[in-house]
C-alpha cells in the first residue's frame, strides 16, 4: 500500500531550512557538552576529584537532561520552535557560566542546569525533522541532523584540547557559549514552523495505523517501537558517552600517549560517527532500519574490542574511527519512532525514548569511572563492545514498516525533492 503525500512543490525547500537550523542548534548543543571530557585531566586536580567523582560530575549533566521528556510534551502542544529556541539561548548562557565555577558544588549545579536547557532541545528537534521528511528520506535526514551531535562533540573536544592546553580549563567555555547564543537568536529570526497536519508523517500515519484518527498521548505508552528505542538509545548513549568521557584518560594511563593524543582520539571517534550516521541512515532507508542497526553494530563491536588490544598510535586512530563509522546506529534507531507514531505525539514519543537514552548517558561515565577505579581502565572499556552487541540483538524486537508498506520515492515527487 502506498502513501498519498499532500505536500506541494515548495515543501522540500522548507524541509531543508528546518534541517539546517536544527542541525546548527544541535551542533552547538554538543559542542558545549563535548568540552568536559578532554578537560577532565585539567579539572580533576583543581577540584580534587577521584575518577568516580569526576564521572559523577559528568553524569550530573544527564540528570538535568531528563528534561527532554518535558520538552517533547510541550512541543506537541506549543510547537517545536517555541521550545527549541529558548533551549539554545539557555544552554549557551549557562555554558559561559561554567568558566566561573570555584567549587565542586558550583560546578555540579551548573552541569545540571546546562543539562536541563539542552534536554529541552532533543525531542522537539527529532520530532520536527522526522515529521518533515517522508519515510524514504527520513533516515538520511535524521542522519544529517545527528552529524550535528558528532561534529559538535568533535568540535568541542578539539576546542577544549587546543584551547585548554594553552589557556587552562576555563577558557573554552565562554567561546562555545557565545556561539550557541548567536545560533539561538538566528533561529528565532529566520525559521518559521508549519502545522503538523501538513507534514508527510501525518499522511503516512493513515497507512500505518489504517485510520484518520490521530493518536493520543496515552497511546504512546503502548507503542512497541518507543520502548525498543528507549533501550537502544540507552545503550547508544552508554557506549558513546562513556567513551567520550574516558577515552582521553584511558589513552594517557593505558596506552601511555599524551593529553593531546587522547583528546584528538576522542575527536576522531566522533569524526567517524559523523560519517557513520549518514551511512547508517541511508542504508536504513534502503534495506530497513532493523537489519541496518543489527549488522553495523556487530561489526563495530568487533572493532571496538580490537581498539582495546592495539598499542600503536596508527592502529588506535584507525580502529576508533571505524568504531564510530559502523557504530553510529542512532539515526536509523530513532527513525523507527516516527515511522509508527505520527507527528501529533512524536515529541512525547521521543521524550520517552530519550529518557532511556539519558539513563544510559548517566550510567556510562559513572560506571566507567567506577570500574576503572576499582578494576582498571582496560576492564572498563570491555563494556563498550558488549553494549554494541546488545543493541544489535534488541533491535530485532522493533516493528520495521519498511517491510510492510511501500514508501516509494516516486510518491514524493510532488515535493520537488531535487
Amino acid at each position: 500500500m502506498k502513501v498519498a503525500y499532500s505536500q506541494g512543490p515548495d515543501w522540500m525547500k522548507y524541509a531543508k531550512i528546518v534541517l539546517f537550523w536544527n542541525w546548527l542548534a544541535w551542533f552547538f548543543n554538543f559542542m558545549d557538552r563535548g568540552l568536559i571530557g578532554p578537560l577532565l585531566p585539567l579539572m580533576r586536580p583543581y577540584f580534587h576529584l577521584s575518577l568516580t567523582a569526576a564521572g559523577g560530575v559528568v553524569s550530573l549533566f544527564f540528570v538535568g537532561y531528563l528534561s527532554t521528556f518535558v520538552g517533547g510534551l510541550l512541543s506537541d502542544r506549543l510547537g517545536r520552535k517555541k521550545v527549541i529556541a529558548p533551549s539554545v539561548l539557555g544552554f549557551g548562557t549557562v555554558t559561559m557560566l561554567t568558566s566561573l565555577a570555584r567549587s565542586t558544588g558550583w560546578l555540579s549545579l551548573i552541569r545540571i542546569i546546562t543539562g536541563i536547557f539542552e534536554g529541552f532541545q532533543y525531542s522537539p528537534g527529532a520530532a520536527w525533522l522526522s515529521e518533515t521528511y517522508p519515510h524514504a528520506k527520513r533516515g538520511k535526514a535524521l542522519a544529517i541532523w545527528e552529524t550535528g551531535y558528532s561534529l559538535g562533540t568533535l568540535g568541542g573536544m578539539v576546542l577544549a584540547t587546543l584551547v585548554g592546553v594553552h589557556w587552562g580549563w576555563r577558557a573554552p567555555w565562554p567561546v562555545a557559549g557565545v556561539l550557541s547564543i548567536v545560533a539561538g537568536i538566528l533561529m528565532i529570526v529566520f525559521v518559521k514552523e508549519r502545522p503538523q497536519h501538513l507534514t508527510p508523517a501525518h499522511d503516512e500515519l493513515k497507512v500505518v495505523v489504517k485510520t484518520d484518527e490521530s493518536p493520543r498521548i496515552r497511546d504512546v505508552f503502548r507503542m512497541r517501537n518507543v520502548w525498543v528505542v528507549f533501550i537502544l538509545h540507552g545503550l547508544y548513549n552508554f557506549t558513546f558517552w562513556m567513551a567520550g568521557a574516558w577515552i582521553t584518560t584511558y589513552i594517557i594511563k593505558v596506552k601511555h600517549l599524551s593529553l593531546i593524543n587522547g583528546g584528538l582520539l576522542s575527536a576522531m571517534l566522533f569524526g567517524g560517527v559523523s560519517i557513520g550516521l549518514i551511512l547508517n541512515g541511508a542504508i536504513g532507508d534502503k534495506i530497513g532500519r532493523v537489519k541496518t542497526v543489527s549488522l553495523l553494530t556487530f561489526v563495530s563491536a568487533i572493532i571496538m574490542f580490537a581498539f582495546t588490544q592495539v598499542t600503536s598510535p596508527f592502529m588506535l586512530y584507525l580502529t576508533i574511527i571505524l568504531v564510530g563509522l559502523f557504530g553510529a546506529y542512532i539515526s536509523s534507531a530513532i527513525a523507527l519512532v516516527t515511522d509508527t507514531s505520527g507527528p501529533q505525539v512524536a515529541g512525547t514519543a521521543f521524550g520517552i525514548c530519550t529518557f532511556g537514552g539519558e539513563i544510559g548517558a548517566v550510567l556510562g561515565p559513572v560506571l566507567g569511572g567506577f570500574v576503572a577505579q576499582y578494576f582498571g581502565f582496560q576492564t572498563a572499556f570491555y563494556m563498550l563492545p558488549i553494549s554494541l552487541l546488545l543493541a544489535g540483538i534488541i533491535v530485532w524486537i522493533a516493528r520495521d514498516v519498511h517491510k510492510e508498506f511501500q514508501f516509494n520515492t516516486s510518491d514524493t515527487s510532488s515535493m520537488n525533492a531535487g
